[in-house]
């Protein structure tokens, strides 16, 4: 008999999740929450994402932020950034970052990596006040991933940070979180810390590792000194970088690379990239191409710094 029950059960979880449309977003993350916690790993509702259901679906998402199992807390922490960074609405926008900023302190490591990885896909104007003192001290305690908030607070620009922050520029300092602090201070226009960061990254060789792991890290900056040193790279036909294919690597210019790093950094960039963040063409010859012309022809590009 209890066997039937929970068959019937689980069935009536299916419909619900299936035939979801009309559906208001509190049944709908109820019914998501539940099948997570029956050990099932359901699709997340697309309501949830949509801009007029943002205020509800935040408000409906609340209890599930502080549970006590992790997996929910972290999928409660993913559904809270789809609702608000799809808000059209300052309101749900704020309260979501709030939200995420909270989740920052999540017992769990893996969390609050997560939920500071989901801050970055709001924009500076999402962080109020209350949002900004918040981070002051989340600074203050040291959480985990603590390179990843430096550089959250250089996004957002907290000049009153700025000298806090530049004692962690000093040698002894954790590697990681030693260049987290430079590049953040140069987010923040600190031209010390813009003079450090370009003489290390003159100074090593072009490889395809330089590429991967330091070049996102001068598109953050959103520096025009470090932006203008990219795209002179970009332009370069030296074969320093190798394809992503491990079983036939072969040597190619690292332009490639950098034309889809610039892509969310630059104003009426000539190329657009899919979800993947890959570029959206079938001919990347051609696409490099275009976009040096591109840059030649706009020497007053503009540079985005709305954007993480």
């Amino acid at each position: 008999m209890k066997g039937s029950i929970k068959i019937i059960f689980s069935f009536l979880i299916s419909l619900l999740s299936l035939d979801s449309f009309g559906q208001a977003p509190q049944q709908l993350i109820g019914v998501y929450f539940a099948e997570l916690r029956s050990g099932n790993n359901p699709s997340i509702p697309k309501q949830i994402s949509y801009s007029e259901n943002a205020n509800a679906s935040l408000k409906a998402i609340t209890p599930y932020l502080k549970d006590t199992a992790t997996i929910v807390r972290a999928r409660a922490y993913t559904l809270t950034n789809l609702a608000g960074a799809n808000a059209k609405n300052e309101t749900a926008r704020t309260t979501a970052v709030l939200q995420l900023i909270s989740a920052c302190r999540d017992k769990d490591a893996g969390n609050v990596g997560q939920a500071m990885d989901y801050l970055k896909t709001f924009r500076p104007a999402d962080f109020n006040t209350v949002a900004c003192d918040s981070m002051r001290k989340l600074f203050r305690d040291r959480p985990a991933h603590y390179d990843k908030l430096i550089q959250l607070i250089g996004f957002v620009d907290m000049p009153d940070m700025k000298e806090l922050i530049r004692t962690y520029t000093r040698p002894g300092t954790p590697r990681d979180i030693r260049w987290s602090a430079i590049i953040s201070l140069v987010r923040m226009n600190d031209n010390d810390a813009l003079y450090e960061m370009m003489s290390r990254v003159q100074n090593v060789t072009l490889n395809n590792d330089v590429v991967y792991e330091i070049f996102p890290d001068l598109v953050y900056t959103r520096h025009r000194m470090a932006i203008t040193y990219l795209v002179n790279v970009m332009r370069s036909d030296e074969k320093n970088c190798m394809t992503a294919d491990a079983e036939r690597e072969v040597a190619i210019p690292c332009g490639y690379r950098i034309m889809e790093m610039l892509a969310p950094a630059i104003e009426n960039y000539p190329l657009q990239l899919d979800e993947s963040g890959d570029v959206i063409t079938k001919d990347y010859v051609k696409a490099l191409q275009t976009v040096r012309e591109w840059f030649s022809k706009n020497p007053s590009y503009v540079i985005r710094k709305d954007t993480y």
